[in-house]
This record gives C-alpha cells, sequence and structure tokens, in this order.
C-alpha cells in the first residue's frame, strides 16, 4: 500500500521535490546503500570470493560441498528484510515529500499521539479489568507481561519504545505552542487568558501527554522509563543552551513535567515498582547479559559482513550457553543485533544517518528562532536519543511499528531546517 502510495504521488502530483530532500542526501544515498547492501548479502558468490569477505561464511558453506554461497546464511529471510528496510526507505521519503508545511505536520503529530493514546486506554483496561489480552491473544498463552501494560504489542518494552517517541513529539508540540505574551491590564483580557488557559488547545494537549505519561508508567518497563526521562533532560538541557529563542514558559514546562509527571503521577501509578525492578537488576540474574556476551563471538566471526539481515535467531542457537531459553530470537539489544545480522558495514552506514539527523537538529537550535520549528527539532532530538538509550537493552528497532516512528523523527530535522512562517499566515520550504 505505501509503494502504492508513493507511485501515485510521483505519477499525478508533479510538485516539485521539496529542498528537504536536498539537505537529506547524506541520509538518503546511505540508507539507499545500505538497502543495497542487505540485497548483495542475498547474492551467491563464488566459495573464493566469499573466502576473502566472509571466511566463516565459507567455511559453513564449503562443508555441504556447494561453488556458490550468499554471504548471509539464509538468503530468504535476508530478503525479507530487504523489503521491509525497502519500506522503512520509502516511508521516509514519503514524509520529506508529504510534509512541507506547518498544518501537515502539526497534523501528523495529532495522528500519532492519538494512536498513542489509543495504545494507553487499551493497555489500561486490560490491567484494570483483569482480562488480559494483546490484541486478542492472551497474555498468559504468550507467558509474558502479566500486569504490565502492553497495548497491542506483545511485549510492554515495545508499547515503551512507541509512547517514548509519540511523548517526544507530543512535548515538541508544546513547546511550539508556549509564547512570552505578557498580563493583561484589564479585566476582560485576563478572563479571556483564563478561559484559554482552562480550554484552548494547550490545556488539552497536556491532558493529553499526562496521560501517556501514565501508560509509559503503567507498562512497568525499565528501559522504556529510563530512556524517556534520560533522553527528556538531555534535550531540555541542549534546548535551554542552545535555542535562541529561549522563553522563561518552556523552562517551567519542562521543568513540570519532571516535577508533575515524575513525582506525583509516577507515584501514583506505580513507578516505585520500575524502580524497584531497576534495582534488582544484576549481571547474574539478567539473562539479556547472558545473551549479550553470547553474542560477541558471533561478532567477532562475522565482523564485516555480518550473518545476513534478519538472521539473529538462525545463527546464535549455535552459539547460546545453556541456561538461557532454548528459543532465543533477538539479542534484545539492537546494536549487537544489528552488528550481528550487517556486520561493521551495514551498522556504520545506519549510524551516519543517525548522526546526520542529530547533527542537523542541533544546527536548528541554534541557528532557527521560530517556536514551532525549535519544538519540532526538540521532538526528533528526545526522540531519537530515548531510543538510542532503550535500544542498548531492547529491540525495539526490529517491530515496524517502531522502526518507521523512529524514521519518522529522523526525517523531521531535515523538514524543519527549512520550513519558515511567510507572510499571509502560509508555510513554505525556504533555505536557511
Amino acid at each position: 500500500m505505501l509503494a502504492g502510495i508513493a507511485v501515485v504521488h510521483l505519477i499525478y502530483y508533479r510538485q516539485p521535490w521539496p529542498e528537504a530532500f536536498r539537505t537529506a542526501r547524506i541520509a538518503l544515498i546511505l540508507l539507499t546503500v545500505n538497502l543495497g547492501w542487505i540485497l548483495i548479502q542475498c547474492i551467491p558468490l563464488p566459495l573464493s570470493w566469499l573466502q576473502i569477505v566472509s571466511p566463516a561464511a565459507a567455511e559453513l558453506y564449503s562443508q555441504s560441498g556447494v561453488i556458490q554461497a550468499p554471504i548471509s546464511l539464509d538468503a530468504s529471510t535476508t530478503f525479507y528484510q530487504f523489503q521491509t528496510a525497502a519500506f522503512l526507505l520509502v516511508f521516509f521519503c514519503l514524509t520529506l515529500y508529504l510534509i512541507n508545511t506547518k498544518q501537515r505536520m502539526k497534523w501528523l503529530v495529532y495522528t500519532v499521539l492519538i494512536s498513542a493514546l489509543i495504545q494507553v486506554v487499551y493497555g489500561s483496561l486490560m490491567i484494570l479489568t483483569g482480562v488480559e489480552h494483546s490484541f486478542f491473544i492472551t497474555k498468559s498463552a504468550l507467558s509474558s507481561h502479566i500486569g504490565s501494560s502492553t497495548g497491542t504489542f506483545t511485549n510492554r518494552d515495545h508499547l515503551a519504545g512507541y509512547l517514548e517517541m509519540a511523548l517526544a513529539l507530543g512535548i515538541g508540540l508544546m513547546l511550539s505552542m508556549l509564547s512570552a505574551k505578557g498580563s493583561a491590564h484589564n479585566w476582560k483580557r485576563r478572563i479571556g487568558q483564563w478561559l484559554e488557559l482552562l480550554l484552548g488547545p494547550k490545556t488539552r494537549l497536556r491532558i493529553l501527554l499526562i496521560l501517556l505519561c501514565l501508560g509509559l508508567v503503567l507498562t512497568h518497563s525499565r528501559g522504556g522509563n529510563l530512556g524517556f526521562f534520560v533522553s527528556l533532560g538531555v534535550a531540555s538541557l541542549l534546548f535551554l543552551l542552545l535555542a535562541r529563542h529561549k522563553l522563561r514558559a518552556a523552562a517551567i514546562f519542562l521543568v513540570s513535567l519532571v516535577i508533575l509527571d515524575i513525582a506525583i503521577i509516577g507515584s501514583w501509578v506505580g513507578l516505585s515498582r520500575v524502580v524497584s525492578r531497576l534495582g534488582q537488576t544484576t549481571l547474574q540474574g539478567e539473562g539479556r547479559d547472558d545473551a549479550y556476551l553470547a553474542t560477541l563471538p558471533i561478532i567477532k566471526d562475522y565482523p564485516f559482513t555480518g550473518v545476513g539481515a534478519g538472521n539473529y535467531f538462525n545463527v546464535f542457537p549455535a552459539y547460546k550457553p545453556p541456561q538461557l531459553p532454548s528459543y532465543w530470537n533477538h539479542a534484545h539489544n539492537d546494536y549487537l543485533e544489528i552488528m550481528t545480522e550487517q556486520g561493521l558495514i551495514g551498522f556504520s552506514l545506519l549510524a551516519g544517518v543517525v548522526l546526520c539527523s542529530l547533527f542537523f537538529a542541533i544546527q536548528i537550535l541554534r541557528k532557527r528562532s521560530n517556536s514551532f520549528v525549535l519544538g519540532m527539532s526538540f521532538s526528533s532530538l528526545m526522540g531519537i536519543t530515548a531510543m538510542l538509550i532503550h535500544s542498548s537493552v531492547d529491540f525495539n528497532l526490529q517491530i515496524l511499528a517502531n522502526s518507521s516512528m523512529f524514521m519518522l523523527l529522523l526525517a523531521i530535522p531535515f523538514i524543519c531546517r527549512h520550513l519558515r512562517k511567510n507572510q499571509g499566515q502560509k508555510e513554505a520550504f525556504a533555505p536557511l
């Protein structure tokens, strides 16, 4: 369907390519090269060539007597990942192409926030009623996360990852709505300001953010909550240090997020349980740490080319220590999993895209003064940082809903670099 939308727009809507494409050209090149690299992993090579690029893979294939073999240890699985990577690249391009006005950006953010609210309401109802299902599949059947909110995801950490990124977008939108208006000097204006405060869009958005924060805490995800609060602190600090358009209201709002959402809301819905889970985390008690240590030899055996995109679950059993469960499908660490599957080549390409997006987000904070642009750049910076932290203990980027949201966050700085407000309240793109 996404490919169909892209084709229709290319054929029937012949509007000029936005400047965001020129700004994002390095990221687009890196993503395209990475897509090509995944495809190369599927192509059969003579064993003499394979011996040069991936000696461990050549040794495995030579035992079966073949004369040609791909870099990937399971080319069909890798080709499926190629299709997923192609989807994400098209999604990234469509975001750059279609989100070309402030109004469209706001509608996009509200759409994400409403979808996140639906997840929170569904997950909370499952907990409160005691009839816990994950999209009509009982959690008992999945043997996972009873008593924690998962929404329609099968894993509480994946719902937490989705909510982290949605909250980042909502907080950035809230920042963009703050103004430096002075207090009114007559009673009519004061009444108007109080009504706007109580009934206006900022209040509705603030209530929505509180509900999403409640939902995040109810997941009881250690990585999710830690990633959210640390990324909020990091992004807030950079915003207050770098942004030219500093507002006292912005500082007050960011501080209120920490005080209200952590001290009051968190203690009410069970943040102490998350803190307790963090305190009980030890190297000996976490199976993930055993998986991390067992993954390192795979990276050592396939350092540059990897075992093929999507093949972690195929290769890990040969390296798995006996204390881990018989089926371990992900590394629970996106960095290690990408290194294992795509090697240093693929990992470097994807890391370059992330660094490029972060660079532009920080540059916008330093050089722009438009409140909306600053707020959206804050969203990107915070959301990307949250996922970088959470990815060290989970595999959110292997879930298509979350990886798509991550691509959206990566695209925002390239869009915002040229977004400005023209006369007549019209939005357009223009060079910085």
